[in-house]
């Protein structure tokens, strides 16, 4: 409307609708009293996903004439935003200049300028910026659900645009930001001192879009769980395509300082944001920076969480169809440690092929390794690979003076974890040298046995059938073996032992205990280990039948007698102890369930009618020494620590 005494004008409109932006509630007010006012007030504004609300523009001091339009001093304020604006537009040259500093004034060098010339058949366009606050740009741009929040930014460079009539055809921007800092809610995604250089160009040639960028990272921190990086040069330069909803990488590079470079191309869908082709290309990288940054926090949980690597690895992946095509990795010279002395593994090499179209062979070779202290020699294991399963027919790993046959290995990748099974066998390996290497009280014998079917699949590790073995000149075998995370940080075994005709001579003689001749078995049945502890289990130890020597020394009498109590032998019975070396005995037994860190003891039977006291040695002959407990419970890590005081001393002291 207008008045022909008082210079009013106000132009209102309900919606504007554009392929780019829409807007709810515009209008624009121009008043002449008691200077020139310019009014233009927005409710809402929407680009794309995003939303601003309550967009106010002032002029206080505005000049308008046929030829241009000239704004002095403006505020714009977008929400609680508030912005010092300068604009100027000339009707005549098409052309629209705009400069606005943030309010307050926290930076007097800071400047945004945004320049719009239409006066070709395509327009341009370009936002210079100096000093520009990265919090400033963050806040203005609408948030998303849980965002990451800019605290800080130093921004220079520019942005330049051109296009023909209503759409955009072209944009470069040149970029400069330093002592970028930023974090979530979650704290799971941090930044600190960040700067980076940004270079990009996009152009449209008929229907298709192309485009090319450059990011360099000099300096600062990132942590994006699980993943920690620090700047010093790393760089990622890309070319492409985007065509019928698709983006396309054609070329890219990503060169990381310290592990090295890999080239990548790709082709992803823009509407569901999903992969469908990919390939990625890369060699010598270097093991222990790589293994380090970006291997470690994805097994954090593992047993590989703790564990060095050196050495260098070429990778290659192809992914099509939105699917894996293909994985080839190949290792030289590589070394892994534990820094908790678990396993070591040096002199690795490996070529290892994966197509799921194709059968290929590879293998795996190491100079030496050990695992728990025991060492392992040289191997060469053969594989061959079928789509993304891979299978080991026969191979032979020497351990000690013996050697691990494995047969008929199969793995493959069920969605996002390995599955395997295989069977195999145990060559005899002395019991001397192994209890050496895992720095334990001495055994004799041998160890060996025939490995049933072992399976491994939803991070539990199954044994179908007996493992069975031979140790202290008896026989071992191991049954319904469950082993759940074994390589995580709290494994959790169940099984069930039994033993039979285990020799005690050369069992009391291994640990020390004194000397007891004859034969044994033994059961430990609902056997439950908490990484690699027992918290459960029902064990029972008896003497074996038959027709055998059974004999039992001074010292291991007084070892048990410290078992089961300073009460468990009788006055006469004591001053027998001195005048004989060894003692015949009957029968020996020994029970424990184990509930937590209770034991709960008995022995052959009950001492007496009313129960109380239980028999662990039942004597004969002359003179007969019957040994008696009377501890029912017993606390499992305090026993421990005693037995191995008392092997350690020859002397234990045991209540």
């Amino acid at each position: 409307m207008a008045d022909a005494t008082v210079p009013y004008f106000n132009f209102v409109l309900e919606n504007i609708r554009h392929a780019a932006f829409k807007i709810h509630s515009a209008s624009i007010k121009l008043t002449g009293i008691p200077s020139p006012v310019l009014e233009i007030n927005l409710d809402e504004l929407l680009a794309g996903d995003r939303k601003w609300r309550d967009i106010r523009l002032r002029c206080d001091q505005i000049r308008i004439n046929r030829e241009s339009i000239d704004c002095e001093a403006g505020i714009l304020r977008i929400g609680r935003l508030s912005s010092a604006v300068t604009f100027q537009l000339s009707l005549q040259h098409k052309r629209f200049m705009l400069e606005f500093y943030p309010l307050p004034a926290k930076n007097p060098v800071e400047k945004w300028q945004l320049m719009i010339d239409w006066r070709l058949e395509k327009w341009q366009g370009v936002l210079k910026i100096v000093n520009g606050e990265g919090r400033f740009l963050a806040d203005l741009l609408p948030q998303k659900k849980d965002p990451l929040q800019i605290h800080q930014a130093k921004i220079n460079g520019s942005i330049r645009l051109s296009g023909n009539e209503t759409s955009i055809s072209a944009l470069s921007a040149r970029l400069d930001v330093n002592q970028l800092s930023f974090s979530d809610s979650s704290g799971l995604h941090a930044g600190e001192r960040i700067d980076l250089l940004l270079d990009l160009d996009v152009w449209q040639k008929r229907d298709i879009w192309q485009w090319r960028g450059k990011v360099v990272w000099p300096d600062g921190e990132v942590f994006w769980q699980p993943f920690y990086f620090s700047g010093g040069g790393h760089a990622l330069t890309a070319e492409g395509t985007v065509q019928d909803e698709h983006i396309s990488i054609s070329r890219g590079e990503l060169s990381l300082v310290g592990v090295g470079k890999a080239g990548f191309s790709a082709v992803a869908s823009i509407p569901d944001r999903t992969l469908r082709q990919a390939r990625l290309s890369s060699e010598g990288l270097e093991l222990s920076t790589l293994f380090g940054s970006i291997i470690r926090p994805l097994v954090a949980d593992t047993a590989l969480a703790k564990t060095e690597a050196a050495g260098q690895a070429n990778i290659t992946w192809h992914y099509q169809d939105s699917a894996h095509k293909s994985l080839i990795v190949d290792l030289q010279d590589v070394s892994l440690t534990d820094t908790r002395e678990r396993f070591a593994v040096e002199g690795l090499s490996a070529h290892v092929p994966l197509d799921r179209d194709q059968v290929l062979d590879g293998s795996i070779q190491f100079g030496k390794a050990r695992i728990l202290g025991i060492p392992l020699g040289a191997a060469h294991v053969p594989i061959r690979t079928n789509g993304m399963r891979f299978s080991i027919p026969h191979a032979e790993v020497p351990i000690l003076d013996g050697a691990l046959e494995i047969e008929n290995l199969a793995a493959s990748l069920q969605t996002s974890d390995w599955q395997w099974q295989f069977n195999g066998r145990l060559s005899p390996i002395s019991m001397e040298k192994l209890t050496e290497s895992l720095q334990v009280q001495p055994m004799f014998g041998t160890l060996s046995g025939t490995i049933p079917k072992m399976s491994y699949a939803n991070s539990t590790i199954t044994m179908e059938g007996e493992f069975v073995s031979g140790v202290f000149d008896g026989v071992a075998v191991a049954r319904n073996l469950v082993l759940t995370h074994p390589l995580g940080l709290t494994p959790h075994l169940m099984a069930d032992v039994d033993m039979y005709h285990i020799d005690l001579d050369l069992l009391t003689r291994a640990y020390s205990f004194g000397n007891i001749q004859g034969r044994i078995d033994v059961a430990v049945h609902d056997l439950e280990l908490m990484n690699w502890e027992p918290v459960k289990f029902d064990a029972k130890l008896a003497s074996s039948v038959g027709d055998y020597k059974r004999r039992i020394s001074q010292a291991a009498i007084k070892n048990l007698v410290a078992l089961g109590g300073e009460s468990t032998v009788t006055a006469i019975q004591k001053s027998f102890l001195g005048m004989f070396e060894q003692f015949r005995y009957a029968e020996i037994g020994w029970n424990c369930k184990l509930r937590g860190h209770i034991c709960y003891m008995s022995g052959i039977k009950s001492a007496s009618r009313d129960d109380k006291g239980y028999v662990l040695v039942k004597g004969s002959g002359i003179p007969a020494i019957t040994i008696t407990g009377y501890n029912s419970e017993v606390d499992w890590l305090e026993l421990l620590k005693r037995l191995r005081h008392a092997i350690e001393s020859g002397n234990p002291v045991i209540h």
